[in-house]
């Protein structure tokens, strides 16, 4: 006797997007990975494996695997903060315009940041500039600031 299976949910725009990058490279969207991706789709922030497994309801060891598979597919982008790694959408994956990160070097949490215009002009400016100076062609850039946040400053 055949088990009936379940109806599933129609797949999200994210979901969809992310099932055609994984299937080339034989990754299947997964319940861990749907509910990873819902979890970085809404986050306000890049977060921690441990932040997203609790977040996504996974196993945090799954939720290290297939964050570690979904960014080598170029799915999730990894934010490092001096030995700890946080992750967010890619941004063709996310609703975030282009925006780089506030990381504070002692607690490790990332915050978004949009630069205006002006610095945005400035920074893809002279990126073209040492790209073209050592024969490189750019594809994207990626803008960090290191520093403290508000409240490890506060508890010095």
């Amino acid at each position: 006797m055949r088990r009936a299976s379940r109806p599933t949910a129609a797949p999200t725009p994210i979901e969809a997007a992310v099932a055609s990058v994984l299937a080339p490279g034989e990754l299947r969207l997964t319940a861990n990975r749907r509910a990873l991706l819902a979890a970085l789709d809404k986050a306000p922030r890049p977060l921690t494996a441990d932040e997203l497994a609790g977040s996504a309801g996974v196993a945090l060891s799954s939720a290290y695997r297939n964050l570690a598979e979904l960014a080598a597919a170029g799915v999730v982008a990894r934010v490092s903060t001096g030995g700890i790694d946080c992750f967010e959408l890619d941004e063709q994956f996310s609703d975030h315009s282009h925006h780089h990160h506030l990381m504070c070097v002692e607690c490790g949490i990332v915050t978004d940041f949009a630069p205006s215009p002006q610095l945005e002009r400035l920074i893809s400016r002279e990126v073209e500039e040492l790209a073209a100076q050592h024969g490189c062609e750019v594809v994207s850039h990626v803008f960090d600031v290191r520093g403290l946040c508000r409240d490890c400053r506060s508890r010095r």
